[in-house]
């Protein structure tokens, strides 16, 4: 209902809802996977409840009863929940900037382009034994946000397979997919459910996703080994492509064009064909983006089933109603005890609808349905 709501018909629909965040993989409008894992909103929730909690006085560690009410706490979690810009990103605004920046400047003007908060909220807390304010950085709710959704500082091997980081599983999820599926999904990752409304948490969670892509690709083994052979391979392969040395002999160009290895089959020009050339200019197809990370924006699932509602589906076979309710299910139910209904029958032609003219294809029966 997301793809259709968002008009396409293959996508990657990441729903982070209250008690897991579930992502599917939809291909022309048939669900190929789903992975889901358990961080979602009531994880968020209560891991900020624990973190208030710290921060009120009272007895209501002694007592066992809760310091804040669940309505107030998921508030706080509505309004000021927000999410750190990846470390990836960062350090590509890093890379970027002048060498003679002063380092302070250079922090500032980090914190003003990502917009990242640096104050403390003062949060009142009317539904505990006795009314409150508290103050929370708003460092730490984003901490929260990471410690939940992301939790960087764990080891990757210590997750469950119902407990990973949804960049992780985002990746893995699309790892395990078929190639061309694979392509045509990852240019149509959209975002639904309440927790994607936190500020920030969908370009993080796509950031992430670029850095592991950018740093591993799409190969599932992974570790010291099968990095130091890739790198022994990429300067092997610098290596052998680098051009003679200059001690060398100057030849002629003649010399040069007959010691000139033969073209490979594969990276030649392809000889002009005008059928070919006139196939496609008669085929007004539009090739599909594919292939490059790319978040659509969707409607969300509701008005996507509230469309598909409104579709009117043509039927390539009419009965009359009063020939149904003449014979109904007592009427003809093979070909052989069909009679006059033959005449009755309307199917759906290029000028509209055409009544039958008789014969075996011009039959209807009640099919399976006649045995009743």
């Amino acid at each position: 209902m997301s793809a259709i709501s968002a008009g396409v018909r293959s996508a990657l629909v990441i729903d982070m809802g209250w008690a897991e965040t579930v992502i599917t993989s939809v291909y022309e409008y048939r669900e190929v996977k789903t992975t889901r894992t358990v961080r979602g909103g009531r994880a968020l929730l209560d891991t900020l409840y624990k973190t208030i909690e710290q921060l009120i006085p009272g007895e209501h560690d002694v007592t066992k009863q809760r310091a804040l009410g669940f309505e107030e706490c998921e508030d706080i979690m509505c309004r000021l929940m927000w999410c750190k810009p990846s470390e990836f990103r960062s350090s590509q605004r890093q890379s970027t900037q002048l060498e003679t920046v002063d380092e302070q400047e250079e922090i500032e003007a980090e914190s003003a382009q990502a917009g990242v908060p640096t104050g403390v909220a003062q949060i009142p807390i009317n539904t505990s034994r006795r009314p409150v304010t508290v103050e929370l950085p708003f460092e730490k709710l984003a901490e929260v946000c990471d410690d939940t959704f992301f939790d960087p500082s764990a080891d990757r091997a210590t997750f469950d397979d119902d407990e990973l980081p949804l960049h992780l599983l985002l990746y893995r999820h699309l790892l395990q997919l078929p190639l061309d599926v694979r392509a045509i999904c990852m240019s149509r990752i959209m975002f639904t459910g309440g927790c994607s409304n936190i500020l920030g948490i969908k370009q993080r969670i796509i950031d992430d996703l670029t850095a592991i892509v950018n740093k591993r690709g799409w190969e599932p083994v992974f570790g010291k080994v099968v990095d130091k052979h890739r790198n022994s391979a990429r300067i092997h392969q610098q290596s052998s492509t680098t051009s003679p040395t200059e001690g060398s002999p100057s030849s002629s160009p003649g010399e040069a064009e007959q010691r000139k290895s033969p073209k490979n089959a594969a990276d030649s020009k392809p000889e002009h064909d005008p059928i070919e050339a006139k196939v496609v200019r008669q085929r007004a197809t539009v090739p599909q983006f594919k292939g490059q990370i790319r978040v659509i924006h969707t409607l969300g699932p509701w008005i996507g089933g509230s469309l598909l509602c409104q579709l009117k589906i043509p039927a390539m076979a009419i009965v009359d109603r009063e020939s149904w309710l003449l014979q109904g299910a007592n009427g003809a139910s093979r070909p052989s005890e069909v009679d006059f209904k033959a005449q009755h029958r309307q199917s759906v032609q290029a000028g509209g609808y055409a009544r039958g003219g008789g014969g075996h294809h011009g039959n209807w029966t009640l099919g399976v349905w006649g045995y009743l």
